[in-house]
């Protein structure tokens, strides 16, 4: 009996710890381009490009320039997905793409990276 519960126990023990449930379980974001420490022109016509894979309370993403409002993207179901960028002025920006649920919660999945803009 007390090896049964000792196998049981073990069992229970590394099923929890396998990295196989969490990665099915939750989401994730890519962002292809622009390339993290990219150096872009000044104007407009840039692309943000990602994926996107909706964890188990995600519904949609936050797209954020610096510390602008959030642009709300919802079609996320036919990725890879793409958006116009806002014209971004000289300097650094920070471009993330954030998991949100239903009632515009974080999840805490995201992606970003920086770019610089001459």
């Amino acid at each position: 009996m007390k090896r049964l519960i000792s196998l049981f126990f073990g069992f229970t023990l590394a099923a929890l710890a396998s990295p196989v449930f969490a990665a099915d379980s939750a989401g994730s974001i890519t962002i292809t381009s622009p390339a993290n420490g990219a150096m872009l022109q000044s104007g407009s016509g840039h692309k943000l490009e990602f994926n996107v894979h909706l964890g188990p309370n995600g519904n949609h993403v936050h797209i954020y320039v610096d510390d602008q409002n959030p642009i709300v993207f919802r079609d996320v179901s036919h990725c890879p997905c793409s958006i116009d960028l806002p014209q971004l002025s000289p300097g650094k920006h920070t471009i993330a793409v954030k998991e949100a649920t239903v009632s515009h919660a974080m999840t805490g999945v995201e992606g970003s990276v920086t770019v610089t803009v001459k």
